[in-house]
């Protein structure tokens, strides 16, 4: 197994050593290989502690308790979460474990978890990504535990989040059959429409809402709903705000079909890094999977332009790793096959082959 997972070029730094073989972790899980999955988090978890540097190592153990929870390590997990200095990244660190084990389906154990987190908007923001999760994913919604869910939410004062979680437990219930309960949902995160001012978080409401009425079948709204999220995200000017508000608006384009529309949109996000956190973003997101294959052929045009050999093959493991997760495995193949450095091109066949 190490021969078949060799830490990548010496001249590689452990740091990115750590997102290599985090990524192939974590698809080893999916693929229900859980030996080899269990052997990388062990390969992943020492390449962080080489990083040598104490904020580096805690940074790259946020992401790698995520795979160690999906190979059942939860108690190593959350021990290797409670011993992180950082604050914040410990919270992150326990929301990561968290998520993890809602979409294995231990919802009462991720909500004890989220309840360990102490810095209440991260927690608040946690409950909310679990509830995207849960609401957008094949999850069997009769074994989502929606009173505790709304109970959360109905707690929380940012209203962004609030109307966030709403939308999706306007889905959760539409797809449970609790269809005025949906709309009750639905019609209650609209409301924050009156406060919010921001077109980006104004976006984000609008692509909530559009989701929503898609599962109720009300494509009248849906409609309305899409297009305005599309064309609110598609002028946002700061990066980072830009990037949240079109994935989002990409996934409600998507859930209706607009797959052309949805990737003309995402184009818009032209910084390699942001590109490769938007595939892996959308792939996680089943409303978005139609538009994750075009995306995919966008950012690969994207990569032949740049520079850096490294930042080049950083880009093409996030769209492997993205195709992978929406079953186009040939394609995923495809694309480990054209990365340029050795080592990590070696590590990605010996992947591939033995899945």
């Amino acid at each position: 197994m190490a021969a078949a997972l060799t830490i990548t070029a010496e001249e590689e730094l452990p740091i990115a050593r750590v997102d290599t073989l985090i990524a192939i972790a974590e698809t080893f899980e999916r693929l229900g290989d859980m030996k080899r999955a269990d052997a990388t988090v062990d390969l992943a978890k020492q390449a962080a502690e080489d990083i040598g540097i104490s904020i580096g190592t805690e940074q790259k153990m946020v992401r790698i308790v995520g795979p160690m929870t999906g190979v059942g390590r939860t108690e190593e997990a959350v021990e290797a979460a409670h011993a992180l200095k950082d604050r914040f990244l410990k919270a992150d660190a326990l929301g990561t474990i968290a998520l993890t084990q809602a979409r294995m389906g231990n919802m009462d154990a991720a909500q004890a978890t989220l309840d360990m987190i102490v810095e209440p908007l991260l927690a608040l923001r946690y409950a909310v990504r679990m509830i995207e999760n849960l609401a957008e994913n094949g999850v069997d919604t009769n074994a989502i535990p929606v009173g505790p869910l709304t109970e959360r939410i109905q707690g929380i004062e940012n209203v962004l989040l609030k109307a966030l979680g709403e939308t999706r437990l306007a889905v959760i219930q539409a797809k449970r059959g609790e269809t005025e309960e949906a709309i009750k949902l639905r019609d209650q995160a609209a409301l924050a429409l009156e406060t919010l001012s921001l077109n980006h978080e104004r976006a984000r409401i609008y692509a909530g809402l559009a989701l929503a009425a898609h599962m109720l079948g009300d494509m009248e709204m849906y409609e309305d709903y899409a297009n305005r999220a599309a064309n609110l995200a598609g002028g946002v000017r700061s990066d980072y705000d830009r990037a949240l508000a079109i994935g989002d608006a990409v996934a409600a384009l998507s859930v209706g079909g607009h797959v052309d529309r949805a990737i003309d949109l995402a184009s818009r996000v032209t910084d390699l890094r942001a590109q490769s956190r938007l595939i892996d973003q959308l792939s996680r997101r089943s409303s978005a999977h139609a538009a994750v294959a075009p995306l995919a052929e966008h950012i690969l045009k994207a990569v032949a332009d740049h520079d850096e050999r490294f930042e080049r093959d950083r880009a093409r493991l996030a769209v492997a790793q993205a195709l992978a997760r929406v079953e186009a495995i040939q394609s995923a193949a495809q694309v480990i096959a054209d990365i340029e450095t050795d080592d990590d091109q070696a590590q990605a066949w010996r992947f591939w082959r033995a899945s």
